[in-house]
């Protein structure tokens, strides 16, 4: 083969298990990369090596030429001092079977490349883009001219410009795209962690402007009850309502907490079986006085033996969070409809729907985000957020569809404990 046949070959092998290494390793095992990323770096290019060493073209007192300069520098630069070092005696050992004068100009070469690369490898990463690829390629223009000067002037084997063009184009070609390639990639890595940084500071500063509203407001109120009750004329029954209405505002302000910690701290490992209809039968007879205050109907529909896997009080929290939503957005009375049934492909669906006022299409799309609730001033927007943290907890999902004026139903999806399930 010819040179530039061999130098394409050898570069198009190159891109590929580049191209590969980064898409099946540094992407889908992105922990597995990082904990050994030098020996990692240390396979890959000596991999490309070796096969660069094995499609060359060779002149006269063996010289070779091939591509292997590309794996050494970018290896050595994004792999550090350690990595540049094994890649120097990596590639002097393999030339050593080659024989020929070559051998002694390979070492001189890639010695004085490994020094520098070494050198700049720990500068390499702040550098910009433009100053990164004029660095590499300037690795390669010095290297061909290396070369090719010590090949003339050492042992009197010239080369024709023709031939050392198409090699210096080539090399300066290849390591500018390889590296090209990488930078690309890196800066996307980072803006995308950047963006994942900036939506979870987000998050978390709406969180915590609602937590701070909502639990000062019952801390206020309290405040300023307890010092009424500090007048020693105050007559026995306001006495007794201002106690009352404290104890009822701390209540709110634990509740708030409460429903903050549960979507912030981390899933428990205490699961354990849960029956649907017995959780939902122990919700339902904790709100039926709060439904007949507000002339709710409830009807329900439950199928039994259906088993579920999580932790029980806090999927009687998410049930009794959708229940007590649904009587709320009913002051005037109208009916719940509740009912369990058992999926295809093994999972249990649980619908909760209300005749109340509904949503419209946009509150509907930001339902579950913090801050947000139609509760007016009453509403943090964290129960939502807790019902959606507990059910994905537990492998499921949570679909809503609502219309204005007629109503809101929510859709439980959860998968079934197949155990369980047989044995009842």
């Amino acid at each position: 083969m010819d040179l530039l046949t061999v130098l394409v070959l050898n570069l198009i092998f190159i891109l590929i298990t580049t191209f590969a290494f980064q898409y099946f390793i540094v992407n889908r095992y992105t922990k597995i990369y990082r904990k050994y990323k030098k020996p990692l770096i240390i396979t890959l290019s000596a991999i490309q090596i070796l096969f660069c060493m094995s499609f060359t073209v060779t002149g006269n007192e063996n010289f070779i030429f091939d591509l292997r300069l590309i794996p050494v520098v970018v290896g050595g630069i994004y792999g550090g001092p350690s990595v540049s070092i094994s890649l120097f005696l990596f590639v002097v050992i393999a030339r050593i079977p080659f024989g020929g004068s070559g051998v002694w100009v390979n070492f001189f070469n890639m010695l004085t490349i490994t020094g520098f690369i070494s050198y700049i490898s720990i500068k390499f990463n702040f550098f910009t883009l433009a100053r990164k690829l004029f660095t590499v390629v300037g690795i390669a223009i010095s290297y061909t001219v290396l070369i090719f000067l010590m090949k003339a002037a050492i042992f009197n084997e010239p080369s024709e410009l023709s031939f050392i063009f198409i090699y210096a184009l080539t090399v300066s070609v290849g390591i500018f795209i390889v590296t090209y390639y990488l930078e690309i990639i890196r800066q996307n890595y980072f803006l995308h962690n950047a963006v994942i940084k900036s939506d979870k500071i987000e998050v978390v500063s709406h969180l915590a402007a609602s937590v701070s509203h909502e639990v000062r407001n019952p801390l206020t109120v309290t405040r300023g009850f307890l010092q009424m009750l500090k007048d020693p004329s105050i007559e026995e029954e306001k006495r007794l309502y201002y106690l009352n209405t404290a104890i009822y505002e701390l209540d709110r302000a634990e509740t708030i907490i409460k429903d903050y910690l549960t979507f912030a701290k981390p899933q428990s490992e205490t699961t354990s079986t849960i029956c649907v209809q017995n959780e939902i039968e122990k919700a339902l007879e904790l709100v039926l006085p709060y439904a007949n205050h507000f002339s709710v109907k409830i009807k329900k529909d439950l199928m039994t033996g259906l088993n579920v896997i999580g932790e029980s009080s806090k999927f009687h929290q998410c049930i009794l969070n959708i229940i007590k939503n649904g009587i709320e957005a009913m002051p005037n009375g109208g009916d719940l409809i509740i009912s369990c049934r058992e999926m295809a492909n093994n999972y249990a669906s649980i619908t909760i729907k209300d005749t109340g006022c509904g949503m419209s299409a946009q509150q509907l799309a930001k339902l579950g985000e913090p801050y947000f609730s139609t509760k007016a001033e009453k509403g943090t927007g964290l129960g939502m957020m807790v019902v959606n943290k507990i059910i994905h907890d537990m492998g499921g999902t949570v679909e809503v569809k609502s219309k204005l004026n007629e109503g809101t139903q929510f859709k439980i999806t959860l998968p079934l404990n197949d155990i369980e399930k047989r044995e009842t």
